[in-house]
């Protein structure tokens, strides 16, 4: 499933950046919430607030419709995170647009061998959103994603096969 996933992302990421597409940079505020198990098996979790930053591309796919692929970044106290949205967007008028899609989420703790994290490497997520055009280059967003895997393990913090979901505001510019 999860190869199937990366492999569906790799090829629109690539279609995108092949195709007439817009590109641009994010960032804003990100809270996260992971939600999990003690070793015992009571529920547990972890709450944190920072920010985010990420590159995207989009192309239109249609006369409102467009196929928006991202590589954002973000942490949460000392885990980080590299995230692959892709996203279909939907402009209900010119000013607002809804979009969803799924998120492969990259545990960028697993490539420092001296945490010693037994998180995968690989989650799935599902994130939907808002999205705000004040012109044509510069617009908000908002949006939520929801863990679908239990990716997130933590020794330290005693956080077992936990889920990782995130609510985001930002705002992002098309060059």
């Amino acid at each position: 499933m999860k190869k199937i996933l990366l492999t569906t992302l790799l090829f629109f990421f690539l279609h995108l950046l092949q195709a007439q597409t817009s590109f641009g940079i994010k960032g804003g505020f990100n809270h996260t919430v992971i939600n999990g198990t003690e070793t015992g098996g009571k529920k547990t979790g972890y709450t944190g607030s920072t920010v985010y930053g990420s590159l995207f591309v989009e192309t239109g796919i249609g006369t409102s419709t467009y196929l928006n692929a991202e590589m954002l970044f973000s942490w949460v106290n000392d885990w980080h995170f590299v995230e692959v949205p892709v996203h279909i967007r939907q402009m209900l008028n010119k000013k607002f647009g809804i979009f969803i899609g799924p998120k492969l989420d990259i545990s960028a703790d697993k490539f420092d061998h001296q945490k010693g994290s037994s998180s995968d490497l690989f989650g799935v997520s599902v994130e939907t959103g808002i999205l705000y055009n004040f012109f044509h280059r510069l617009f908000a967003e908002a949006r939520y994603s929801a863990g679908l895997t239990r990716q997130f393990n933590d020794e330290g913090f005693d956080i077992n096969d936990a889920r990782r979901n995130n609510f985001r505001a930002g705002i992002g510019f098309r060059f």
